[in-house]
């Protein structure tokens, strides 16, 4: 599978079938690319041929992201400073003559023209150098006169440069005195008019909701919608589901999750756990997993919508075009939800919005600018499993210089960056006066042009520069992974103090964690300043529903990142796991709003507890809600299990590690002791540089909290030598009593060539911090933790009571488990029991397993702690029967449904688990559904 995605992202031939399948083999890569259209002369004179419609790409991409503003797909030759292979069809003229050869492309970049090819025709190369034309515009260039013999005729777009020419259209025509017009609307018409094709707007058909956009909010919000009974549309002008976190661009679903146990929940959990399952690379397929199995949802993949109709302020339906062949599209609707994260929808429905950075008085933002403006964050190119480019060890010295087209850096000296590696970074931004959504085009283009010149400072201006020696830039994604542009007005917007305050508003739907990530409004260009605008520390914060419909279209809710918050709270609600969220809370409203025959607002007014204890049944946390649901009847059981955890173990198996802290300044890692009394030995994952051993000294003191970095006196201390130039965990023999405070925290001190390992999450209540010791304060960063773990290892006392399994919350909160776990001593099978004083009726279960919160992102596989065999049984009061088993489960959430039993018992027997000893339930929902 990974094989066949990376040879189609290096084909760079589009990505998905009109049907909008997943491949699974070689064979499918023939599908993903535009259906050739059948080239003819409809008008005398005249043959219009669309260059994504040629027959043979070569090396050149199918690009079709600017659509709605340049009016088509396009070819584009994505190189790297040498010609690329070229693109060719085959034409058949009905008679001979001279033709003149039009080509549309665009001079990307006045003064230079970087993107320069001709076209061949029969072989025979036009004198002419196209792409050199009128800057910065779509434009027709002459590639001269042809003397054609009727019949066959091959035509070749042949690169020039390597410096991402393009071209949309070659026009033939007998014509001479003839010349193309420029301005899109006459261009489009031409088009019609040369091409024959219809411009009949064909009826999709009607839904009750109707989602526009397919990242992960829009994916979140057509699965949420379909599962709660609406028939739902799901249009969007890509060939793979997963917007920025697709295969086309891979965005990590990241959120909360740097959090104590915070990952998101619900439809992303979901998918992020089938995409571990599979192995998948990125997240499309996982997406498709989920929409191909709603009965009710409809997928319209490469479909751009442009316009609305609209009844009075309400949407009456979107219209789209094929972002292949322009077919014009309607699709009717009741409720409309925008996920396209520039709010078009909203746009196109007149309804209210904002564009860049509110003043700081405007709403009391501290981070916020002193005047209003219209600075966005930049995007980055992505694509191809790249980040702004991929570098490759030749295995031999490669010098390479910038061309002169790529943007002038700062010098090396003022430049102040520190990559992680030889690859591209998050902070290959263009600054923010470059308008991603009026000229998303040239916006896109300027990032290539940040690649060029990066790679230049890497390979000659870097102070790690011998590292790159041999290495050599290979690619360059031309896909921009857009981070801010409209947002749409609700009736709240969230502010910088909201999220700072962690505040739980009564209509909350859904929450956030991120850090207020706001990014340096200039770019790779802001030297000293560093890549961030602003980056504060937020908890864990709640988003209100009122900040997911909008103030004055009336059937509008959005999800993504052009919802109702302020440039400032953008940065921390911009993450695809928490739009994930807000997509599931807003495909959850707009199918509740058909089900009550209401409008979002009145939802709100008159439904939200229905619409929150939906959300918690569906696996969506809200801080501080709690299953409410009168229809659970699992609520009013006695709960019983046949074994009980008494405490847990903190071990190296515990975690995963992640990237590498320099020793350039004092680090500490802070961790609560449980019931252990006294370390002993401690084992930290460390990574030196050095060619000898480096000796290092580990100090152990005591904390009365969480985040206590403020004692003075040492508990103990140790040393021990960093074996040289690899990684490794280290024993440091401490062997102290600890018992004094509830909490310890370990530091070492500033050392050279010495680096300590962050682990993949953090364990409950633990923190790390930097810059300490000696008289300096420390820096805390909780929610992280350096890696380590003792010898014998620390243990805690645990809650994981059989009741928890109904008491209404479905993740570890603070110290509070809310979980069931069977003792790891004995052996599973294990079970977990509701009793009833009276028999009931139920047709449905609903069980929620541990797939462990800890980390940032889902094992793979798949989670050790997470359930893999069960099988669920009813009690009549005579005899038990089966109800549900499963033998082979990846999900967090299991839904059965059955036919209508009696029951006066219902027990979950576990049989075995992906790795963990104990059984680990969260909750067990029992009821009757209609």
């Amino acid at each position: 599978m990974k094989r066949v995605w990376a040879l189609l992202m290096a084909a760079g031939v589009g990505l998905a079938a009109e049907e909008g399948i997943v491949p699974g083999s070689l064979e499918d890569l023939a599908r993903f690319r535009k259906p050739r259209g059948e080239n003819r002369m409809v008008v005398e004179g005249f043959l219009w041929v669309e260059a994504e419609d040629f027959a043979d790409y070569g090396e050149w991409r199918l690009d079709t992201q600017f659509v709605h503003k340049m009016g088509s797909a396009y070819l584009l030759a994505g190189g790297v400073g040498q010609p690329i292979r070229e693109a060719a069809t085959e034409v058949r003229l009905p008679r001979a003559g001279v033709y003149r050869v039009w080509a549309r492309t665009r001079n990307w970049l006045k003064d230079f023209a970087p993107g320069r090819f001709t076209v061949a025709v029969n072989g025979v190369r036009a004198q002419a150098v196209l792409g050199r034309g009128l800057p910065e515009a779509w434009a027709w260039e002459s590639a001269g006169e042809f003397k054609l013999e009727a019949g066959a005729v091959r035509l070749a777009l042949v690169d020039l440069s390597g410096a991402f020419a393009r071209c949309d259209t070659l026009l033939l025509t007998s014509d001479l005195g003839y010349v193309p017009p420029v301005e899109l609307e006459a261009v489009q018409r031409e088009r019609a008019r040369l091409t024959g094709a219809p411009q009949e707007v064909s009826d999709a058909g009607e839904f009750d909701v109707v989602v526009v956009g397919a990242g992960s909010a829009g994916c979140g919000a057509a699965v949420a919608a379909a599962r709660t009974g609406a028939r739902t549309a799901l249009v969007h002008d890509r060939p793979v589901l997963g917007g920025n976190a697709s295969i086309e661009l891979g965005v990590p679903t990241c959120g909360a999750a740097r959090h104590d146990n915070a990952r998101e929940g619900g439809l992303n959990e979901e998918a992020n756990l089938i995409r571990a399952k599979y192995g998948f690379p990125k997240m499309s397929e996982a997406y498709h997993i989920q929409a191909a199995g709603e009965k009710n949802l409809t997928v319209f993949n490469n479909s751009r919508v442009m316009g609305v109709e609209r009844r009075g302020t309400a949407i009456t339906a979107v219209q789209a075009v094929s972002t292949l062949t322009l077919a014009p599209i309607r699709v009717r609707g009741k409720q409309f939800i925008d996920c396209t994260g520039d709010g078009w929808v909203g746009y196109y429905a007149g309804a209210a919005y904002r564009f860049g950075r509110e003043s700081r008085d405007e709403f009391g933002e501290s981070a916020a600018p002193p005047a209003a403006d219209r600075i966005t964050m930049s995007g980055c190119i992505m694509g191809n499993l790249s980040l702004s480019y991929r570098a490759e060890n030749m295995g031999r010295p490669v010098a390479y210089e910038p061309p002169e087209w790529a943007v002038k850096l700062l010098p090396p000296e003022e430049f102040h960056r520190k990559p992680k590696g030889l690859g591209g970074q998050w902070w290959l931004e263009h600054p923010g006066d470059f308008d991603d959504l009026e000229d998303p085009e040239r916006a896109r283009d300027e990032l290539i042009r940040i690649s060029f010149a990066y790679w230049g400072w890497v390979k000659n201006g870097w102070e790690e520069k011998e590292k790159a020696r041999n290495f050599a830039m290979t690619y360059v994604p031309h896909m921009d992974a857009r981070r801010e542009t409209r947002r749409l007005v609700g009736d709240h917007i969230l502010k910088q103090q909201e999220c700072e305050a962690g505040t739980l508003f009564p209509d909350r739907i859904s929450y956030g964690g991120w850090s207020l990530d706001v990014h340096n409004p200039k770019g790779i260009h802001s030297g000293k300043e560093g890549p961030y605008d602003f980056d504060g520390f937020v908890p864990i914060y709640s988003i209100p529903y009122r900040s997911i419909y909008s103030v004055n279209v009336p059937n509008l809710l959005f999800a993504g990142r052009c919802m109702s918050v302020t440039h400032i709270a953008l940065g921390t609600v911009r993450v695809e796991a928490t739009l994930s969220t807000v997509g599931q809370a807003a495909g959850t409203a707009a199918a509740l709003c058909v089900r009550h025959g209401v409008m979002p607002r009145e939802l709100g007014e008159r439904h939200l507890q229905e619409l929150q204890q939906r959300l918690l049944r569906d696996d969506q946390y809200i801080p501080a809600l709690k299953n409410e649901d009168p229809s659970d009847l699992a609520r009013r059981a006695k709960v019983t299990a046949s074994s009980t955890r008494a405490y847990s173990e903190f071990t190296k198996s515990s975690y995963k590690t992640d990237e590498e802290h320099p020793l350039n300044m004092a680090r500490a890692v802070l961790f609560p002791r449980g019931m252990t009394e006294r370390l002993g030995k401690v084992y930290l994952c460390l990574v030196s540089e050095s060619k000898e051993p480096v000796e290092v000294t580990l100090h152990a003191r005591g904390a009365q909290a969480s985040g206590d970095f403020s004692a003075e006196t040492d508990l103990a201390t140790a040393k021990a030598k960093v074996p040289a130039g690899r990684r490794s965990y280290v024993p440091f023999k401490l062997d102290c009593p600890v018992d004094a405070a509830p909490y310890v925290w370990l530091w070492l001190p500033k050392t050279a060539g010495v680096s300590w390992v962050l682990m993949d999450g953090a364990m409950a209540e633990g923190c790390r911090a930097y810059g300490g010791g000696e008289g300096r304060p420390w820096t805390v960063v909780k929610g992280h933790q350096y890696a380590f773990y003792a010898e014998p290892a620390l243990r805690f006392q645990t809650d994981h009571r059989p009741e928890n399994v109904t008491d209404g919350v479905t993740r570890i909160v603070g110290k509070q488990s809310h979980l069931w776990a069977s003792d790891p001593q004995q052996p599973l099978p294990q079970w977990v029991e509701l009793d009833w004083d009276a028999p009931v009726e139920l047709n449905e279960v609903r069980l929620t397993f541990d797939t462990d919160f800890s980390l940032k992102f889902p094992e793979r596989p798949l989670p050790a702690k997470l359930v893999k065999a069960y099988r669920v049984e009813a009690f009549d009061g005579k005899a038990w029967k089966e109800v549900a088993s499963v033998k082979e489960n990846g999900l967090r959430l299991c839904v059965h449904r059955f036919p209508t039993v009696k029951a006066a018992k219902l027990r979950l027997v576990v049989e075995a688990t992906h790795g963990d000893p104990s059984a680990r339930v969260f909750e067990i929902r029992a009821s009757r559904e209609p």
